[in-house]
């Protein structure tokens, strides 16, 4: 009975969400270079590209607590918002 519990229990934990976390990285990095300078960030854009950075940095600390689900919504937040960066541009 134990062994089973044990079982269903290890089945349910969340895994680290590699392939999302992979994602927002590149995304965010590909749109970065389009803000070094000071009047790329005068842009009405840019704000898209905070924000992908702000989600990243929430999606590594959650990572590294071991919040899976938080981490990876907001990965896929931090891609989002790079798209929308990139697109903007």
């Amino acid at each position: 009975m134990i062994s089973c519990l044990v079982l269903v229990m290890a089945s349910c934990a969340s895994k680290p969400p590699v392939q999302a976390m992979a994602e927002a990285r590149a995304a965010v990095q590909s749109v970065r270079v389009l803000y070094v300078g000071e009047e790329a960030q005068q842009q009405k854009s840019y704000q898209h590209y905070q924000s992908a950075e702000q989600s990243l940095l929430e999606a590594t600390q959650a990572l590294d607590e071991k919040r899976y689900e938080l981490a990876k919504r907001k990965a896929r937040e931090a891609k989002r918002q790079a798209r929308l960066a990139a697109k903007l541009k």
